[in-house]
């Protein structure tokens, strides 16, 4: 149902030349595409636990949706940016927010993501091959199987904090600055109020994209706790509700 909804939001956001050639829309095109792969990718995981995959499948699913799991934190920080600039310098966001920058941002944001994941690739150097001579795996494909050492476990939960500071702080200091010149008497009082609302909305999505990443760890936690049966029925139920 999801996949569907963005499907509809990505043909609409690239059908009309309106959508396309505003920054904004760009950029929330790059979060629900991004999102769209995440979903897709954890569909294709759910449909793969009917049998144990090959570790190269399995750690090219995991890479994909860890890359894509960075791109909606970074991409609704520059969303908040763009409001900002939008509020607080109206007369210079014409050339400062071009498409052409636009691009340049996405493109940043998919290289930064690029290079987590390539951290990550490295750090699977720690899996214990030895225990699977067919490389099949033999427990279901997940990050938590494939990623097992103790600096996997460290560098997942530093970069973790690392970029939800990152994008908490910036959203929040946009929120700031735009509630200081809503105040001021010189300034457009609808726009401002609009660019309000839309950080609220990004500080939102913010805080669902974190409760979604700290799911993983709970279903952990909470499958450690019981037998195999039921573990699985646990990060079924912990994925569909905060996935």
């Amino acid at each position: 149902m999801f996949l569907v909804i963005n499907g509809i939001i990505i043909h609409t956001l690239c059908s009309r030349p309106v959508f396309r050639e505003t920054s904004r829309y760009m950029l929330l095109l790059n979060l629900v595409v991004a999102d769209s792969i995440v979903l897709f990718m954890g569909q294709l995981l759910y449909m793969h636990g009917a049998f144990f995959i090959f570790l190269s499948l399995c750690g090219f699913y995991v890479m994909i949706g860890f890359l894509c799991d960075q791109i909606a934190p970074l991409t609704l920080m520059f969303m908040s940016i763009e409001r900002y600039i939008a509020v607080c310098f109206p007369f210079h966001h014409p050339t400062i927010v071009t498409m052409r920058n636009t691009a340049f941002v996405i493109l940043c944001v998919w290289g930064l993501g690029c290079v987590d994941m390539f951290v990550r690739l490295m750090l699977i150097v720690e899996f214990p091959f030895h225990l699977l001579p067919s490389l099949q795996m033999n427990v279901y494909c997940s990050s938590t199987a494939l990623l097992r050492g103790p600096r996997s476990k460290l560098y997942e939960t530093a970069s973790t904090i690392a970029l939800f500071l990152l994008s908490a702080s910036v959203s929040a200091l946009s929120f700031i600055c735009v509630m200081v010149v809503a105040v001021s008497a010189s300034t457009d009082k609808v726009s401002a109020e609009k660019a309000r609302n839309t950080l609220l909305l990004h500080m939102f999505q913010l805080s669902l994209n974190l409760i979604s990443t700290v799911g993983q760890p709970i279903s952990r936690a909470l499958a450690a706790l019981v037998e195999p049966p039921l573990s699985g029925q646990i990060i079924l139920l912990v994925y569909v509700f905060l996935g």
